[in-house]
């Protein structure tokens, strides 16, 4: 982590980059505006190309990124954001764990090129993989889409100096908080227990389970989870769920990775 510099009595000068993905998570952005509003003397946004123009160069405060670096121009882009930044935000799924696309991984990757495009096709593409995968991040603001509380956060943390905490509890606390009756035990595939809280339960308080795309929980007991779903829903099934946002992570290889 870069030494934090004094942000007080200025403008913080943030910039936004989106390399390949659905945007869902700069939308949080801007359905965030009327509060944004009120922090127009204290956030400039230097470069955002939904907002701004987007063509400075920097230096920035904070640089949030979205999407998943796939071509050489995006790998680029974020390297010379790395430069151009004092702090890096990876923002949402995509950026920080490679998206719900990463879990083809690469051959998964290279049979899809070839499918589509056919053997002989020579792309300039790479495959999903983490900002971390590129660069040094410093935080991580996971979602998908971001949650517009947690962005709220990130941001008043940032205003008065201090450092975003992570969420070191399992979203399991906070379906408990909101009362939800545990899909766990409705035979539901929830992977609330070993993923990282701070998504308010967004999706078990809508009877949906879930997907774990704020990550793996730190120290979280993945191989019981894995054999409880196991029990269940067998083998394949049960990689598929660990997978589906978690295949980039070291949880998920040393699971999965060894046996292979």
């Amino acid at each position: 982590m870069k030494t934090k510099a004094n942000y007080l009595n200025r403008k913080l000068k943030i910039a936004i980059f989106d390399m390949t993905d659905c945007e869902g998570c700069e939308l949080a952005f801007i359905g965030f505006r009327e509060k944004l509003a009120s922090l127009a003397g204290q956030v400039e946004f230097a470069n955002w190309r939904l907002a701004s123009d987007n063509g400075n160069p920097g230096p920035f405060d904070i640089t949030f990124i979205e999407g998943t670096p796939i071509s050489e121009s995006d790998i680029e882009a974020v390297k010379q954001a790395r430069v151009a930044s004092k702090i890096i935000v990876a923002m949402g799924s995509c950026a920080d764990l490679g998206g719900i696309q990463g879990s083809i991984g690469v051959s998964g990757w290279k049979k899809g090129i070839e499918r589509v495009y056919g053997a002989k096709y020579k792309t300039n593409s790479k495959p999903p993989r983490p900002l971390s995968y590129y660069i040094e991040v410093d935080y991580r603001l996971p979602g998908c889409p971001i949650s517009p509380v947690e962005l709220e956060r990130f941001l008043g943390a940032f205003l008065i100096n201090k450092r975003p905490d992570d969420k070191r509890y399992p979203v399991c606390l906070e379906c408990k908080a909101a009362e939800n009756t545990c899909l766990l035990l409705e035979g539901e595939s929830c992977l609330g227990p070993i993923t990282r809280g701070g998504c308010d339960a967004a999706c078990p308080s809508k009877g949906l389970r879930c997907w774990g795309c704020f990550g793996a929980l730190e120290g979280g007991n993945q191989q019981a989870m894995k054999k409880m779903l196991e029990a269940k829903f067998g083998k394949k099934r049960t990689e598929q769920l660990f997978a589906s946002f978690m295949s980039q992570q070291n949880e998920y290889k040393e699971l999965y990775l060894k046996e292979k």
